[in-house]
């Protein structure tokens, strides 16, 4: 919840700036049409930093931490893929197809879930490697299985 601090914050900033614009105008070092439309604009941030703090306590946002994490592993997600250790590929592979993998010719073959499905859909690649040259086709391999 350090997004709502922030908010707090930065609503306690616009509150002494108000404060200081009243002081000025009190003390005549500003006429009437600055004060008024200064203070309309920073009580219109006022509000719209109250509705936000209090959208994001009440909940409204909870997606934003779980869409930061999506972010990070898609972006390292490549990496992971081509040098990551077995375990870390193990979670990738939860992350991306669920428990609904098969395997297929010695290959672990699924569906993407969502949100995973739309970078399949946006890339050309899938957002994965390559599916040909990345495993070496064996002897053993029958000749059905080759993607070549």
């Amino acid at each position: 919840m350090w997004m709502a601090e922030q908010k707090r914050a930065e609503i306690e900033r616009i509150s002494l700036r108000l404060q200081r614009l009243l002081d000025s105008f009190l003390d005549q070092q500003i006429d009437r049409e600055t004060f008024t439309a200064e203070k309309a604009k920073l009580m219109s941030q006022k509000k719209s930093l109250k509705e936000q703090s209090s959208a994001l306590s009440r909940g409204r946002a909870d997606w934003l931490e779980p869409f930061q994490n999506w972010i990070e592993t898609a972006k390292n997600a490549g990496e992971i893929a081509l040098s990551g250790a077995l375990q870390e590929k193990r979670v990738l592979a939860l992350k991306v197809f669920g428990s609904n993998l098969v395997l297929d010719c010695k290959k672990a073959r699924g569906s993407c879930v969502k949100p995973w499905s739309l970078i399949l859909e946006n890339s050309p690649n899938g957002g994965m490697v390559e599916p040909r040259g990345f495993e070496p086709l064996t002897p053993t391999m029958p000749l059905w299985c080759s993607t070549n």
